[in-house]
């Protein structure tokens, strides 16, 4: 994992995903996200090698790629772990972090060892309207972005270097997704937007890359996700529900989807697709044999 210079203090851990870092001096610094619980030894090996320690966690959202190793520098170095409210009461026991994934039994997912060490309760919650949190002298920026999850915040740091974390995605990781993943498409849709008008020296998107200016971005993910939303209703050819939508999308987009936690994100991503198109008219509910089934208007 190499550490790249951004801008002035602001870093990035150049992985298979962006963990920007903040150093507030030559020892210290605040982590913007954590990356995945595999990716531990990896962080800690580029921290200790630029002769850093975390002082602060300012995390954008509870999904484990983000926040996988939060509760370990919490308990292991004293790092300060400081979340919106939304994403922190996800975390702060196991049933929160069942319920953020799909509402499986934990122990389903089996390959997910993090999730057994994962929950930790935030030492600092930001609130609703909060716009600012500052952390051993220096300021950051918040700005919330709903969508992705329920509270997902992007920060700005002393820099003018706007972190996005996953309020969008870039270039070949949009296209490998085949579908961004959305908790509620219309809010990600605007959060994402509202991207356009917000100055920065530079940008950060996790999923992938550092750029200089976000707005082609922005409008090339508006496009790719119309053409998608296209794309699903000429699969919605019958009436439908989440778990066939979600068979159709894997047949249609030759994708193997063999574990449970695959399965059970394809389903979730199926269902907040359904209820936007929903949303815009083109599909409607309704109640058949005990089961909500969707299909076209006409």
């Amino acid at each position: 994992m190499e550490l790249r210079q951004v801008k002035g203090n602001t870093w990035v851990l150049d992985s298979w995903e962006l963990i920007p870092l903040y150093r507030l001096d030559a020892h210290h610094c605040v982590l913007l996200d954590t990356g995945t619980w595999d990716q531990r030894d990896e962080l800690e090996a580029a921290l200790d090698a630029a002769g850093l320690d975390p002082v602060a966690i300012l995390c954008s959202h509870a999904h484990m790629d983000h926040m996988g190793s939060n509760a370990y520098f919490q308990k292991t170095r004293g790092t300060q772990v400081i979340m919106s409210l939304g994403e922190a009461a996800q975390i702060m026991s196991p049933l929160g972090i069942q319920l953020q994934y799909y509402n499986f039994n934990m122990g389903a997912f089996g390959q997910y060892p993090e999730l057994g060490t994962a929950p930790c309760l935030p030492d600092r919650i930001l609130l609703p309207g909060e716009q600012a949190v500052e952390i051993g002298g220096a300021q950051f920026e918040i700005l919330p972005t709903p969508g992705h999850t329920i509270d997902h915040i992007s920060v700005r740091t002393p820099d003018d270097v706007l972190y996005l974390a996953d309020a969008m995605m870039t270039g070949r990781t949009l296209h490998h997704s085949k579908f961004p993943f959305a908790f509620r498409v219309r809010d990600y849709l605007d959060s994402m937007r509202k991207m356009r008008s917000e100055p920065a020296d530079k940008f950060i998107v996790a999923h992938f890359g550092v750029y200089d200016e976000i707005l082609p971005l922005v409008d090339m993910e508006a496009r790719f996700f119309a053409e998608r939303m296209l794309d699903l209703l000429d699969l919605i050819d019958q009436p439908t529900d989440p778990k066939k939508l979600t068979s159709d999308i894997c047949r249609t987009y030759h994708i193997t989807a063999t574990k449970l936690s695959d399965v059970s994100y394809f389903e979730s991503s199926s269902l907040s697709y359904l209820n936007y198109l929903r949303g815009l008219g083109y599909l409607e509910a309704y109640v058949e044999d005990n089961s909500i089934h969707y299909r076209r208007t006409p």
